[in-house]
């Protein structure tokens, strides 16, 4: 039987940022992407201590941050310039220790039909309410058990919601929307959050807009998509074993469900994420040379949520100018900023025992158990079996790490 070439998962390039000393990491992911069919590149981390005080953008308190959190922004920004530099129209984004289910492509199939659905540019404003029968389902989340990223969060009371099924009809053969991607347009979306460590479902972008806007439309909705089986059950929904209330997720739809957003309420941890050029010019533009002052996913989260007040930049939660004749609307579209993400998340950090953080402070110090958050049939967890040929084929003999 022939081997199936190895490709990027439909992004032009996938690059993982790797310490040179994490010989360790860089094994473990090469061997995961093999098995998985995945090509990958590597882009060297950095080290706090080796970048220079006058290669810092404002403000000054930035070099008092721990060394691991200025190597890991610094890392974050040189993938970034080489996405700008190669011109790639898309281009994944992962740590190096990240996993994945075995199921991937089906995960990122279904990704990527919501993506189109959301990031469609004529349909921005979409009142989706007089064509699909949207379901108001109740926000559990509060602000004490909420992630907290937000400088300013605002919590919407109603979850509309839509089953992916609703958006494609299953018997029409789907199309992408863009030749260069299946994931939408890339010129009209910035990020696709595809890993991380917990999201909050959508806030309104203005403090103006009503915590229970009157109408449905791509920036507020949840496209759900029920009875997946790669989604554990309701009581292994959280993101570190230490965290005391399960995730929003579970509360608040049937078990099993997965779904996509716009990643407007905060997202943690940058494990996997991928950019289009115009968002890889826009992140570099930002934390490259306008400013930057804390943990990069956090940064990244509030950017995504339009809460970046002091980072320099207009605030983007302020109406932008009506288009001239001179400007057209192409650069009022531009304004906006475009991040999906889905719950729970397609790639995870994967927690090998007495694992710790480079970046420091994160994550609770040192793994007590060796797992991966999320995902049920963790190419990780199975990697021994999958190796040594004692697994594979129909997910024959995998470990289920979150069985029912």
């Amino acid at each position: 039987m022939r081997k199936r070439k190895a490709d990027c998962l439909k992004f032009q390039k996938i690059l993982v940022l790797n310490l040179p000393f994490r010989t360790d990491r860089r094994d473990a992911m090469t061997l995961s992407a093999a098995t998985s069919n995945i090509a990958l590149s590597f882009i060297p981390g950095v080290t706090g201590d080796s970048i220079k005080s006058s290669a810092y953008p404002p403000p000054a308190e930035n070099q008092k941050l721990q060394a691991g959190i200025r190597g890991s922004w610094r890392t974050h920004m040189n993938a970034l310039q080489q996405v700008i530099e190669q011109n790639l129209t898309t281009a994944l984004i992962t740590e190096d220790d990240v996993d994945w289910d075995i199921r991937i492509r089906q995960n990122l199939q279904r990704f990527a039909l919501a993506s189109r659905f959301l990031t469609k540019e004529k349909d921005s404003k979409r009142n989706l309410d007089t064509e699909f029968p949207i379901e108001n389902k109740h926000n559990p989340e509060t602000p004490d058990t909420g992630f907290h990223i937000l400088n300013t969060p605002s919590i919407t009371p109603n979850l509309p919601s839509l089953p992916l099924s609703a958006i494609y009809k299953p018997t029409t053969h789907q199309t992408p929307t863009s030749s260069t991607s299946p994931y939408g347009n890339p010129s009209n979306w910035d990020i696709l959050w595809l890993g991380h460590c917990g999201a909050n479902f959508p806030r309104p972008l203005s403090p103006n807009t009503p915590k229970n806007p009157p109408t449905t439309t791509p920036a507020n909705i949840i496209l759900t998509h029920p009875n997946d089986a790669t989604v554990p059950t309701t009581h292994h929904l959280k993101a570190h074993p230490f965290q005391g209330t399960l995730d929003a997720l579970a509360l608040a739809y049937p078990p099993h469900t997965r779904v996509f957003h716009r990643a407007t309420g905060g997202t943690l941890c940058t494990v996997a994420y991928a950019v289009s050029q115009r968002g890889a010019r826009r992140l570099l533009h930002q934390f490259g040379v306008q400013g930057w002052n804390g943990i990069f996913d956090s940064e990244m989260g509030r950017w995504c949520a339009g809460d970046d007040p002091d980072m320099g930049s207009s605030s983007p939660s302020a109406p932008p100018p009506p288009p001239t004749a001179a400007t057209g609307a192409n650069e009022r579209r531009e304004m906006e900023r475009v991040c999906l993400t889905t719950q729970p998340p397609i790639f995870a950090h994967h927690h090998p025992m007495e694992g710790e953080s480079d970046i420091g402070g994160l994550g609770g110090g040192y793994a007590r158990k060796h797992e991966t958050k999320y995902l049920r049939l963790s190419v990780r967890m199975n990697l021994e079996g999958i190796v040594q040929g004692v697994v594979g084929g129909r997910g024959r003999g995998l470990v289920d790490q979150w069985p029912d």
